[in-house]
């Protein structure tokens, strides 16, 4: 077996144990799982390797992971997509369809994902935002 068909192959343990390590939370606030299962797969690959060809597995890696990163972070946030799932049981009028999208998608489970990411915090005063969320913030304003 060639060193690409192997890494090739290899890239679905860390995207199939990236899915069991989200354990339902959303990407971003489960982002070092995510990491820790695509570092551990490399590190086997790696172990796997010729010497000379681990450069190129390496940027093969990156790739896959970010190529992977992109496809389920945009399925993940996408508002179209969340809408045809809620439509595929039964057809519903423009109101019925947003009352139901604000029941499963709404404020308040946005609202506890931040929490279990650790990025807010509710305290007597309402929510704040961690030092954790503000690093966040911090790298977000820099995407802009």
């Amino acid at each position: 077996m060639t060193t690409l068909a192997l890494a090739t192959a290899a890239v679905l343990f860390p995207a199939i144990g990236s899915e069991l390590a989200l354990q339902g939370r959303k990407l971003q606030t489960a982002l070092a799982r995510v990491l820790v299962a695509w570092v551990a797969a490399f590190a086997a690959v790696a172990g796997a390797v010729v010497r000379p060809d681990l450069p190129a597995v390496a940027v093969f890696w990156c790739g896959a992971f970010l190529l992977w990163f992109g496809v389920r972070s945009h399925v993940e946030s996408s508002i179209l997509l969340r809408m045809l799932y809620l439509l595929r049981r039964r057809p519903m009028t423009d109101a019925e369809l947003m009352a139901e999208y604000a029941s499963v998608y709404g404020e308040s489970m946005r609202l506890a994902e931040l929490g279990r990411g650790g990025l807010v915090v509710e305290d007597p005063g309402g929510m704040r935002v961690t030092p954790k969320g503000k690093v966040v913030l911090l790298f977000a304003s820099k995407l802009r």
